[in-house]
């Protein structure tokens, strides 16, 4: 998400993220931003998934190769509201702004005039389900605790049923909640997102999650959901 193939599907990275990695949060959202300190066990970080409704934030957004080259800078905003909206909006290098509700998906793409519509499926156990599921985290993901680094307590999460592309996901949480995420993929890939400016349970604007195509803009059916990484 020039060829059709582009048109309907840009460079993954920059769906990523809300999918992952668009996303992504209904799972992550759920983590408090009052604790003293990040969970340091695994019940202590499923029960800490409780409770946010809301969460909106900054990102930086980098893409690493398997030799740890960087392949890929984005930047932008976000906000989520469970169970099942987020606008995700990549401002660097690009503008693409995704916009989820009520089980839809819209990919507007300015530079191309083009809006892609699709259906979003959050229930399996790919990333996208971490940032938007319904289902208990542990339900869905194997979890195990890494050594804390860089002053954040750290868990790996791997899917219990194989989907997508990627293999697993880690999470890196300071006393303030969520603070990194990466999704590693098949080709040992990883996609580091780093939020800022971090707001949980603070009221946002129900109509950031409308989205309506401008005019003259080009609409797209997708024939299929797009692949949730």
């Amino acid at each position: 998400m020039l060829s059709d193939f582009r048109r309907l599907f840009r460079p993954q990275p920059a769906r990523l993220v809300l999918l992952a990695g668009v996303g992504l949060f209904a799972f992550l959202l759920a983590i408090s931003p009052v604790r003293a300190e990040p969970p340091q066990t695994v019940p202590a970080l499923v029960e800490s998934l409780q409770g946010i409704e809301t969460f909106a934030a900054g990102f930086e957004q980098r893409r690493l190769s398997a030799r740890g080259e960087v392949t890929r800078e984005s930047t932008g905003h976000f906000a989520i509201a469970r169970p099942d909206r987020f606008h995700w909006l990549y401002e660097t290098p690009y503008v693409q702004e995704l916009t989820a509700r009520d089980g839809t998906l819209w990919v507007y793409e300015p530079d191309l005039r083009q809006a892609t519509r699709s259906a979003l499926d959050a229930r399996t156990a790919a990333p996208i389900a971490i940032l938007m599921g319904d289902r208990p985290i542990d339900d869905v993901f194997d979890i195990r605790p890494l050594d804390p680094a860089d002053g954040m307590a750290w868990f790996a999460l791997r899917p219990k049923e194989e989907a997508g592309d990627f293999r697993e996901v880690l999470l890196g949480l300071d006393d303030a909640g969520l603070r990194e995420m990466r999704f590693i993929d098949q080709l040992d890939q990883t996609t580091h997102v780093l939020f800022d400016q971090r707001r949980f349970n603070q009221p946002v604007d129900p109509d950031r999650f409308n989205f309506e195509p401008p005019e003259g803009v080009d609409v797209v059916e997708a024939r299929q959901p797009p692949q949730m990484p």
